[in-house]
């Protein structure tokens, strides 16, 4: 839509430029020379340019669909090796991209299973009594 709203004016202006300026003049370009309006060169001049660009673009479209191609082989590939008991692993739901040795896991699983998770006891260090100095500036 974005495309739409800077391609339009650009050929609203050009269409307005090939009407108003509609009189024949003698063109030249090195040794080859003819008689063009110069709205009429200005459209060719834009359509070929137009055409050019979306040649190019288009190229790049491929070379990035060849690319996705290849990736989803790749991941076919990489999945038909997997083997079965990896592939049907249950995982704890929202956890899906922790390790299953990790401590949540394993908190998660204990609490699924019904058995109290191993709490361990907050550590709070306290300052040695008589330390309490004002920091400087206060």
């Amino acid at each position: 839509m974005i495309r739409l709203f800077i391609t339009l004016p650009v050929i609203v202006a050009l269409i307005i430029f090939a009407a108003c300026n509609q009189a024949p003049v003698e063109l030249s370009w090195l040794q080859w020379k003819w008689t063009s309006s110069p709205g009429v060169l200005a459209l060719l001049v834009a359509a070929l340019l137009y055409a050019t660009g979306s040649a190019s673009v288009w190229v790049v479209v491929l070379r990035q669909m060849r690319r996705a191609r290849r990736a989803e082989q790749e991941v076919r590939t990489l999945r038909a090796r997997l083997p079965e008991n990896d592939v049907a692993a249950p995982r704890a739901p929202g956890l899906t991209s922790a390790p299953a040795s990790s401590p949540m896991v394993k908190a998660y699983e204990a609490e699924q299973a019904g058995a109290p998770p191993a709490a361990s006891e907050p550590v709070v260090v306290t300052p040695p009594v008589g330390t309490t100095e004002k920091p400087p500036g206060i």
